[in-house]
């Protein structure tokens, strides 16, 4: 069962404030705006669901998950191997490069640059956070990043982000509470659309993210 303490140590790594660059990275919903398949807080929200439930959020749920309860080495080849794009890689590279130097220098340890769903589950292990919380609120971190940006380059308004964050809870808990006990097996990804907007994301003349 998750203390007070591990709680807020979770709210600190997978909050808006930690240094990992995620800001950054619109997962390619900036192509998706750019191509006029995202206009609003419908087909925002709809993608957004996509991603979780086929896409990159229940694959590095089930990532991080393996990470915690395995040889996070390992996991982090798979990760790496997974990586559907360029831009897919630069992005859990990058910010998990970010992460685990962070979580490191401030909590202890040896620094990893392993994508970020794998860095997460191995420092979680180390620092002896539940599980359970630590999926959910890397989810959450995932989701609402997205929503940020959606907010900003859809455009939505911050009420409509929030009410679209809301909104997919129930999806973050089903992801999380399936997370728990996946195995290699469960891993693979269905978002088509999303990687085919990363990787016109490499190309799109005007840009504002990196992915």
């Amino acid at each position: 069962m998750a203390t007070p303490t591990d709680l807020l140590t979770l709210s600190q790594w997978f909050g808006a404030n930690f240094p990992t660059g995620a800001f950054a990275y619109s997962h390619g919903l900036e192509a998706m705006v750019e191509s006029g398949a995202v206009t609003g807080a419908t087909t925002f929200a709809a993608w957004l669901r996509d991603v979780l439930e086929r896409g990159a959020g229940r694959q590095d749920a089930i990532l991080l998950s393996l990470a915690y309860r395995g040889d996070a080495g390992q996991v982090a080849e798979l990760a790496l191997a997974l990586s559907a794009t360029a831009e897919r890689h630069l992005e859990t590279t990058a910010q998990g490069r970010a992460f685990g130097a962070v979580v490191a220098d401030v909590w202890g340890g040896l620094a990893t640059a392993w994508p970020m769903p794998v860095v997460a589950g191995a420092s979680a292990r180390q620092a002896h956070l539940p599980l359970a919380e630590t999926l959910t609120f890397y989810l959450q971190s995932f989701a609402g990043n997205l929503c940020t940006i959606a907010a900003r380059c859809v455009p939505i308004g911050q009420t409509e982000a929030q009410s679209v964050l809301r909104s997919i809870a129930p999806i973050i808990e089903a992801i999380a509470r399936d997370a728990l006990t996946g195995t290699e097996d469960d891993l693979g990804s269905a978002a088509v659309a999303s990687d085919l907007a990363a990787i016109a994301h490499e190309t799109q003349r005007t840009r504002i993210y990196r992915t």
